[in-house]
């Protein structure tokens, strides 16, 4: 009976040593950062496209568009928003749909590339949803 208990305990120790050194070993995961790390909340782009994806994900939901330009190039946009329950408390998950034409204004992306912070979007039906301001009386910086 003593040599079971002793091998249980040995044991014990052995599976929680494994374990902190494999979580000590875990990548950590990143750090949620401010908005304004990421987006530069004082400008204001714009765009007319195609809802091509519309995915509720965490930490942030993401829309997808092709903007079509006069010259003919297509160009794809990422834009990000708050995350799925804000949206769905909202009652806002139903309203996009692919395939439909959209006109978007948006906190462009720090680093240049075609993501942004969603401000506000015109549905084909000329309704606007405004989905993030940082000042409600002055909703673009201005």
């Amino acid at each position: 009976m003593t040599k079971v208990r002793h091998f249980n305990a040995l044991a014990a120790v052995v599976v929680a040593s494994i374990a902190f050194v494999w979580m000590s070993q875990a990548t950590p995961a990143a750090g949620h950062h401010s908005i304004a790390a990421e987006f530069n909340l004082e400008k204001t782009g714009s765009f007319t496209g195609v809802l091509t994806r519309f995915a509720m994900i965490n930490p942030h939901v993401r829309w997808f568009f092709k903007e079509t330009r006069s010259d003919g190039t297509v160009v794809e946009w990422e834009m990000t928003g708050a995350g799925p329950g804000a949206l769905r408390s909202a009652g806002l998950v139903r309203i996009f749909v692919t395939g439909q034409t959209y006109k978007v204004t948006f906190a462009p992306a720090r680093d240049g590339s075609n993501l942004g912070r969603l401000r506000t979007l015109t549905l084909p039906d000329g309704r606007v949803v405004t989905l993030y301001h940082e000042d409600p009386s002055k909703p673009f910086g201005g």
